[in-house]
């Protein structure tokens, strides 16, 4: 594995760690993307006007248009002279909410990077399982009528964790040489909440819609057109083809990045 290091903080500047939580259905992901709205150029925005300079974040993960984050870090570097924590949190709340909201700001060492540092992401999951929508959760959820086997979703979740290369559940970049798409997945865990069945996933990363398209899977099995070896077989066989369409993101939640000391 190659090592990357991490520039400090310019002199006369610290490092800070920020944790928000945001609704994807107004933006564009996460990602700056030119003519559109993103998550992150609205952080630009409203941090470079509180902190009087530009202000330029690194995130945890990249989330696509239209999914949540409830434990999204950012870092950023901040003229020492102008920072203070509860005034920056205070500042940035009037300011991005209501779909964004600033829940934690702290100092972080020089060589914390919201990307590099994080050894692990974790995500949930929302199906909402009944024979009727509900109109005031439509975007937290994807709604599945049919009954769903929580076991047998289970047993397919089963066989995903560990090291796997994920290709079939992977969208490619297209700019990108040599890409790897293994991954390891420390916890794949289904259970039923109310009306919901909710997905509990954390990997030391995660490639792009490979959430979404195992969800895709896992409801597959839930309904009973698939078989739950299925997953393994999908796993083997390396090709998108091999597996249904990505679940629609509206249902995917960035709920914690996961750092060396954190309790």
């Amino acid at each position: 594995m190659v090592t990357r290091t991490v520039a400090p903080p310019p002199d006369g500047h610290v490092r800070v760690r920020m944790t928000v939580a945001y609704d994807g259905a107004p933006f564009h992901g996460f990602a700056t993307n030119p003519d559109v709205r993103t998550v992150q150029d609205d952080l630009h925005e409203a941090l470079s006007k509180v902190l009087r300079a530009p202000i330029s974040v690194t995130c945890a993960g990249r989330t696509d248009r239209g999914v949540h984050a409830r434990g999204q870090v950012v870092s950023f570097d901040a003229d020492a002279g102008h920072f203070d924590a509860v005034a920056l949190t205070r500042a940035l709340n009037r300011m991005l909410a209501p779909e964004i909201s600033v829940r934690d700001v702290a100092l972080a060492a020089p060589d914390f990077d919201a990307r590099i540092s994080c050894v692990a992401r974790s995500y949930r999951y929302r199906v909402l399982n009944s024979a009727w929508p509900d109109p005031l959760v439509r975007d937290l959820v994807w709604h599945v009528r049919e009954p769903l086997e929580i076991g047998a979703m289970q047993l397919a979740a089963d066989q995903i964790l560990g090291e796997h290369d994920f290709t079939s559940f992977s969208k490619k970049n297209k700019s990108k040489v040599n890409e790897t798409f293994v991954r390891t997945v420390d916890r794949a865990q289904w259970r039923r909440v109310g009306d919901t069945v909710q997905l509990e996933i954390t990997a030391n990363a995660f490639t792009h819609q490979m959430v979404r398209s195992l969800v895709g899977m896992f409801v597959e099995v839930g309904r009973g057109r698939r078989r739950p070896d299925e997953m393994g077989e999908a796993l083997q066989a390396m090709s998108r083809m091999a597996v249904p369409s990505p679940a629609p993101p509206q249902g995917l939640e960035l709920t914690r990045a996961h750092y060396p000391g954190d309790g």
